[in-house]
Parts: C-alpha cells; structure tokens; sequence
C-alpha cells in the first residue's frame, strides 16, 4: 500500500449503485434523457428558451439529483470523515486551499503543454462551453462549478472509484480513478465525433491524479474537495473579471 493509514472503504452497495446507476447516468443517460425531454417541451409548446440556459438548469438538476444518490451511499463515511475534518482544521485547510492547488496548478500547466505539443488547443471543448454558459449565467454557473461539481465529483471519483480500486490495487486506484476523471471531461465532444479531444485528457486526468494523491495522503475526502473548489473558483475569476 502507498499509505498504512489510509482506511476509508466503500460500502458494497454504493459499489454496486455506482457501476448499475451512477455511471450509466453520467456517461449518457442523465444529460440526453434530460436534454431530449427539454428539447421536446420546449418544441411542443413553442417555448422560448435559451439553450446555453437549459444546459445551465440541466446541470444543476442533475448534479443535486446525483449528489443526493451519492451522499445517501456515502452519509456514514462523509460524516465521520466531517468529524476528522474539524479535527485537524488547520493542516486540512492548508493542504486543500494551498498545497493542493499549487500542485493541481503544477500538474495542468504540464498536461497543457504535453497537449499543446501534441496539436491540440490551449482550452478543451468542455471547458469552452462552460465559459459559454459562465458568461449568461454567472450566478448559477458559480455555484454549480464551484460547490455542487466539486463535491460530486470527489465524492464519486475518489469517495467511490478511488476507494473501490485502492481495496485491491493502490497503484490502479490512481491511474483508473484519474483516467475516469479525465474522461468524463472530455466524453461529450469523444462522443459527438471529436475524436481529436482526446488529447485533452491530459490535465484532466493529472488534476485527478493530485485529488487522488491528497484523498489518500491526507485519508479525508474533504480536503480534495476544497482543492478541487478553490482550483474552479480561481478559474471562474479568471473568467469573469
């Protein structure tokens, strides 16, 4: 093992939501079904409605449907880990909001270049559309970027898969927690055709190798999740002022 005291495992029945409910839903189920259910209601009654502002509510109605699924699975580990939190308040805050966003810093300036390198431009396609989106609905955008994404994802990817794979292979929990990561980023333009996406994957999945290395450095999910937040909010910053 990397870490002797790493202890947080994964209940078997949020293994099994994950691979039978989760993940289908956030690989194609949940933003199609919803998308082709907004399109159709927007059709029949000839609404007027913005689509970057279905995509905004789109993401926050499933974002808090999911994060509710994940947090009933994981309410007895998320409060525990909570507890040990305010225990260690000083060395988790500085973990999470400095060292943890230096090396998220470090690691995506070094996945821009390899992806650079490779022919591919400076911003994926995912990360265009929701500067899109950021820049007509700021407030909602904010707060599904900053607080609801960030707890989600940490929560499924290192709360579940990480923990899931590290049981029986620490080394794999790494690479596969970080490769889903980084894939779930980029899935939409993949899927769409744009298969020249694929070398964007590179921060991504570098920016989840670091939340997996602080998940188990520190064997408490909420000091990612803060790295992960104060690394959307300065982008979100950046973006707006």
């Amino acid at each position: 093992m990397f870490n002797q005291h790493f202890t947080r495992r994964v209940p078997t029945q949020a293994k099994w939501m994950f691979v039978l409910v989760i993940l289908p839903l956030y690989v194609y189920c949940g933003s199609l079904i919803l998308s082709a259910l907004f399109k159709f209601v927007i059709i029949q009654f000839q609404l007027e409605f913005d689509y970057n502002q279905m995509n905004a509510y789109l993401n926050l109605i499933f974002d808090v449907f999911l994060l509710g699924l994940a947090g009933w699975l994981l309410k007895d580990s998320m409060l525990e880990q909570w507890r040990d939190f305010k225990k260690n308040l000083k060395q988790y805050l500085i973990e999470g909001c400095v060292i943890g966003v230096l090396l998220i810093y470090a690691c995506q300036i070094i996945g821009g270049l390899i992806t650079m390198a490779l022919g591919g431009n400076q911003a994926s396609e995912n990360q265009q559309f929701i500067e899109t989106i950021t820049t007509s609905y700021p407030v909602l955008m904010i707060f599904v970027s900053c607080v609801l994404a960030p707890i989600l994802e940490e929560m499924l990817f290192r709360g579940i898969v990480f923990g899931w794979i590290y049981e029986w292979n620490p080394k794999m929990a790494h690479l596969i927690s970080s490769f889903i990561f980084g894939f779930i980023h980029i899935m939409s333009a993949v899927f769409n055709g744009n298969t020249a996406e694929w070398i964007q994957i590179f921060s991504y999945c570098f920016m989840g190798f670091v939340l997996s290395y602080l998940y188990e450095k520190n064997n408490n999910i909420y000091v990612p999740i803060l790295s992960h937040m104060m690394n959307n909010m300065i982008s979100m910053c950046m973006l707006l002022l």
